[in-house]
């Protein structure tokens, strides 16, 4: 009987938890290029999420970067702290930015994150009739720019959601926005990892 109570739940789990999860490439390649000499300089991620998730999504971003390139990965911190950079790099950065990297650095490419939480209506777990329609929803957006040639060669954003109607009976399972936001993001990286390109 503890079984099939567990099998239950768990069920009910696996299909209150569906994510209608879009990706959007904005007409960029899915595909990014990894030359082995080429330097990655990843900035620090904007989130409204916790302290110690971006710090997490920070490790996981240079991590798979570093993995990519050689060990040619490095953060906003490290290059600070080899002089190889001063100050902040907005997420959207103007050409005059990029053009200042370009002059007084040796990175190739320019790796910007950001997430968002856009609504968080729905608690984890919804026991009662619904009484109006409710979504929890988040996205997350990696683009890269291209330093030496001062344009934008990558882009690509994950938005996802879980609703429930107005109505909806019976006990339901759901992410909060905060966790949606960290999938989004990881999806981006796993995808970034498939589709990858490695030149010696």
């Amino acid at each position: 009987m503890k079984n099939l109570l567990l099998i239950l739940i768990s069920a009910l789990a696996m299909q209150s938890c569906f994510v209608n999860a879009k990706r959007d490439y904005n007409g960029y390649s899915k595909n990014l290029v990894f030359n082995k000499n080429d330097k990655w300089l990843i900035n620090n991620i904007y989130t409204d999420l916790s302290s110690m998730d971006k710090e997490r999504l920070n490790k996981e971003t240079l991590e798979t970067f570093n993995e990519l390139s050689a060990r040619n990965a490095y953060n906003l911190e490290k290059a600070k702290s080899e002089s190889l950079i001063s100050g902040k790099i907005s997420f959207s950065p103007e050409i005059e930015e990029i053009e200042q990297l370009k002059n007084s650095t040796n990175f190739n490419y320019l790796v910007n994150i950001y997430t968002k939480k856009i609504r968080n209506g729905l608690a984890v777990l919804e026991t009662s009739e619904q009484r109006e329609y409710a979504s929890n929803e988040a996205f997350a957006i990696i683009e890269i720019y291209d330093i030496k040639n001062l344009k934008k060669v990558y882009y690509q954003k994950v938005y996802s959601s879980q609703t429930r109607e107005k109505q909806t009976k019976g006990p339901s399972f759901q992410y909060s926005s905060e966790t949606l936001s960290k999938k989004n993001l990881m999806k981006i990286l796993k995808d970034i990892k498939k589709n990858a390109i490695i030149k010696g």
